[in-house]
């Protein structure tokens, strides 16, 4: 499950709080089932500064918060992002 609250600037800049929660993926061997199901909960800040009518910069952070077998992990990100048509 994924939830987004998004605010945009009247300047074209936009921000988004992101949460995840994930659960599943279990292992089994000969038919029994291991008990290392995965279950992940998320949080993430995504702001979006435009650069003009066509061009914008994305920077994005997330961390996990919980981890129940899985992939513990913090990631930081930056995107170019190019908009055909009219703009904002």
């Amino acid at each position: 499950m994924q939830g987004h609250v998004i605010y945009t600037f009247q300047s074209g800049v936009w921000m988004a709080l992101d949460g995840l929660y994930f659960a599943g993926g279990r292992t089994a061997l000969n038919g029994v089932k291991s008990d290392n199901e995965q279950a992940i909960t998320r949080a993430g800040l995504t702001v979006a500064l435009p650069i003009n009518r066509q061009n914008s910069l994305k920077l994005s952070a997330s961390t996990g918060i919980t981890t129940r077998t899985g992939s513990e992990l913090t990631a930081v990100a930056i995107a170019w992002q190019y908009r055909w048509g009219d703009g904002y």
